[in-house]
């Protein structure tokens, strides 16, 4: 080694230090405590709400549900009838001034009509299922082949390219993505 050769020594890469944060005072402390948790509260309080609103909703659904399948199913009842007769003549009774008696008398038969109506209902629910009918099973057929050996074997099919449907993504840009 001679004299004239310059070493240079490796540069160690310098290091950031964070800048420490400024103690928290206890009044900060119990007043950010306080913030959460009635953050904490009003957010459960929203899950509650939007919770029991998809609750009724799908009551709802299912109410529809069953008055269709009710129409479906009990397209032409003889019950119907009758509480559409009832009703009649209760209204015929209010306008005609009938007593109360009869009136209350009469509404406590449509409610039972429409209880039974309801039952009917119901059992018709439990009978309606709707499953998808069994197949017999055929028996297994057995098949012989014959090779022959002048014959040559079928190319194998290409698959169409995929196709692709061009997407913004807020991170990456355009990208693409096989549909």
């Amino acid at each position: 080694m001679s004299d004239t050769e310059n070493f240079e020594e490796p540069e160690v890469p310098k290091t950031k230090t964070k800048k420490p944060r400024k103690p928290m005072s206890d009044e900060r402390k119990a007043q950010l405590r306080e913030q959460l948790k009635a953050a904490r509260a009003k957010s459960n309080e929203i899950r509650a709400k939007k919770k029991l609103a998809k609750k009724i909703d799908k009551e709802e659904e299912e109410k529809a549900l069953d008055e269709k399948i009710a129409k479906k199913v009990l397209s032409k009842n003889p019950m119907e009838d009758e509480i559409k007769s009832l009703k009649e003549e209760i209204k015929s009774l209010k306008e005609s001034g009938g007593s109360n008696a009869e009136i209350k008398q009469l509404r406590e038969e449509l409610n039972m009509f429409k209880q039974g109506l309801k039952e009917q209902i119901e059992k018709a629910k439990k009978k309606v299922e709707f499953k998808e009918p069994e197949k017999p099973k055929e028996p297994e057929k057995k098949i012989e082949v014959e090779v022959k050996e002048d014959v040559k074997p079928p190319e194998p099919q290409v698959a169409p390219p995929p196709k692709f449907k061009k997407i913004y993504c807020s991170r990456r840009g355009f990208i693409q993505v096989p549909v």
